[in-house]
C-alpha cells in the first residue's frame, strides 16, 4: 500500500506554499478559483500557477500562519495570514481562507479568499 498524507496534512502545505508536495494528490480536472483574481481549470493549470507563485515566494521573506483549520468529511477549510517582505523590506500582509474539497482522497476543488490588509489586522 502506497503512503498517503491526510487531506489534512495536504491542504496545510498547500496553504503554506509548499505546492509541490500536493501535486500528485491533484486530480486531473481539479478547478481552483482564487476569488475576485483568477479561475484556474486543470492540473496542469494548477501546476503552473503553483510554480510561477513558489518563484515570487523565494525572492521575498514569506511567513506564513495558520489561525483555524476546520475539517468535515471531503472538506478541509484552513484560515491563516501571511506577511511577504520583499528586498526593499517593504511588507505586504494578507489575510486568506482556503477551502478545499476531495473526491476519493484526490484534491478536485479549492476556493481561496485572499484579502490585503494592514498589520493590526
Amino acid at each position: 500500500m502506497n503512503w498517503h498524507p491526510s487531506n489534512k496534512r495536504i491542504c496545510e502545505e498547500f496553504s503554506m506554499g509548499n505546492f509541490e508536495f500536493s501535486f500528485m494528490f491533484l486530480s486531473e480536472d481539479i478547478k481552483w478559483n482564487i476569488v475576485g483574481d483568477k479561475y484556474l481549470n486543470g492540473k496542469d493549470s494548477v501546476i503552473d500557477f503553483c510554480n510561477k507563485t513558489a518563484e515570487y515566494f523565494n525572492r521575498c521573506k514569506a511567513e506564513f500562519s495558520t489561525k483555524n483549520i476546520i475539517i468535515d468529511q471531503d472538506f478541509v477549510v484552513i484560515e491563516g495570514t501571511a506577511v511577504f517582505t520583499d528586498s526593499e523590506k517593504k511588507s505586504t500582509h494578507i489575510s486568506s481562507c482556503d477551502i478545499y474539497r476531495f473526491n476519493d482522497d484526490m484534491l478536485v476543488e479549492i476556493t481561496s479568499y485572499c484579502i490585503e490588509t494592514d498589520k493590526s489586522a
